[in-house]
């Protein structure tokens, strides 16, 4: 914190992107344990947080979908309502965070800047939209925009009922570990996802943002892959992979440029990695 104090001396809010609560790999009081430390950190600085949701705290997601399902249901409003965007104030250990979901959309240097985590570029969304597309058209139903969302639902949910049982997390490592189809996973198909330059995801960036009719925008911030990266083709917007900035302490990284973030501010947008005096990337948003 005292590094980003010294390069953003002046910033009055942090912008996360997600998976901060890793409710997938652990119960989930521990994942809002394990996740304090760094909010209360930041929260010392007096900043203000934004935090947009990924797909390993999706579940928040869905408690918020429930919370106003709720409140519908005691005003006898029972009709289904999809919401493309969510916005919501949640306090987390006595901090008072703006929680977003997909994304999150800011103006900066005269320019739009949008946020996401970046899970709705993998190519297994498309996958799962064909796939739901088919079923559509068997019953001779049209393609729903809410249908994406509903599938990446059943899945995220699944994952966090098991990994929800502490024993179930171990156990199913201890399989991983003995079975050929983790070294087929981490060395095939998959592993390509998990590294995806920014380069390579950027067509799927263009369509992400065609596709919610998310208008003109000047620069796209995602996390997601860990990859920090930056691209740009002609007339498209500059594509920022933030990286990653937490990692597990004593425990090293194998991200090949780990401790990574993000200044943004009126001089311009920095990519900038911990214990570095010069910045990865500079550009000027004017």
């Amino acid at each position: 914190m005292k590094e980003i104090s010294v390069y953003g001396g002046g910033c009055d809010q942090v912008i996360l992107l997600g998976d901060i609560f890793d409710f997938w790999r652990v119960r989930p009081e521990n994942a809002l344990r394990e996740s304090v430390p760094l909010l209360k950190r930041l929260g010392e600085e007096d900043l203000k947080i934004h935090y947009v949701v990924g797909n390993h705290d999706h579940h928040l997601v869905v408690q918020k979908q429930e919370s106003d399902f709720m409140e519908r249901t005691a005003r006898g409003d029972l009709f289904p309502v999809y919401s493309p965007s969510l916005r919501w104030r949640q306090t987390i250990n006595g901090l008072n965070i703006d929680m977003l979901y997909p994304t999150y959309r800011i103006r900066c240097c005269h320019r739009t800047v949008l946020f996401t985590h970046g899970h709705h570029l993998a190519g297994i969304h498309i996958f799962t939209m064909q796939m739901v597309e088919r079923i559509r058209r068997l019953y001779g139903e049209e393609l729903l925009p809410a249908d994406l969302e509903m599938m990446m639902a059943y899945a995220y949910e699944s994952i966090y009922r098991s990994s929800y049982i502490g024993e179930m997390v171990s156990f199913e490592e201890r399989v991983w570990k003995a079975s050929s189809l983790l070294q087929r996973i981490t060395t095939g198909v998959f592993h390509d996802r998990h590294i995806a330059s920014v380069e390579a995801q950027y067509e799927a960036i263009e369509r992400f943002i065609r596709d919610r009719n998310l208008g003109e925008i000047d620069c796209f911030i995602y996390g997601d892959t860990h990859r920090a990266g930056i691209f740009q083709r002609m007339g498209g917007p500059l594509a920022v992979n933030a990286g990653s900035f937490t990692r597990v302490p004593g425990k090293g990284s194998r991200i090949k440029t780990p401790d990574t973030y993000i200044i943004l501010d009126d001089d311009g947008l920095a990519l900038r990695q911990l214990g570095k005096a010069e910045p990865l990337f500079l550009c000027e948003l004017l």
